[in-house]
């Protein structure tokens, strides 16, 4: 019984993969309103029936990189608390480029011009929510230097600026040397919010 199992659960994340594999190459081709299920099960090379034992319909699809990618991002490997708010930033800056990098396939074709919009949007607030000041800093910030808020969370919007620039970029940077251009232009070495 377990070994029967085991195939069966191997069986279903290979054609998850499949799936999640012909969903990007199709995103990358066409709109997301113009991929019908018929598609990604004909380039998976499935039934669609098969899809529907996966996912309700293409927005549930969508949803799964959602989840995934908040997934990833959360698992933070720096330390919330550093004596260096510029190591600090340029920890979670970096993090997000190496995970961006490795699976660059998948940005491209989910943030490109073919993707959906409220997706993107809703990621872009995950992804740079709090980058460079987070949301107890846009406090201070407000009160020390009467800067009004909206002015101050700019800040972590112009990351998504960056990042656009970057997945369409066919030679980009290394996530190492975007991390330096972006620590540069932001000034975050000159403005240090803690001191």
């Amino acid at each position: 019984f377990l070994i029967v199992t085991d195939r069966l659960d191997r069986r279903f994340l290979r054609t998850e993969k499949l799936i999640k594999a012909a969903f990007i190459s199709l995103l990358a081709e066409k709109s997301f309103a113009g991929i019908s299920i018929s598609d990604i099960a004909e380039r998976a090379e499935i039934g669609r029936s098969t899809f529907y034992k996966h996912y309700a319909d293409k927005h549930a699809l969508l949803s799964s990189f959602e989840e995934r990618i908040r997934r990833d991002l959360e698992q933070k490997p720096y330390p919330k608390f550093m004596q260096n708010r510029e190591d600090y930033v340029r920890k979670k800056i970096l993090y997000r480029y190496q995970y961006f990098a490795e699976h660059i396939d998948m940005m491209r074709s989910l943030f490109g011009p073919n993707g959906d919009a409220a997706f993107q949007q809703r990621m872009r607030d995950v992804i740079w929510h709090g980058l460079y000041i987070e949301d107890d800093e846009i406090y201070l910030i407000e009160k020390r230097d009467k800067i009004p808020r909206e002015y101050v969370s700019i800040i972590n919007t112009t990351a998504s600026f960056v990042f656009d620039a970057w997945l369409k970029k066919e030679n980009r940077e290394s996530p190492e040397e975007i991390v330096e251009i972006i620590i540069h232009m932001t000034g975050i070495a000159k403005y240090k919010i803690l001191e």
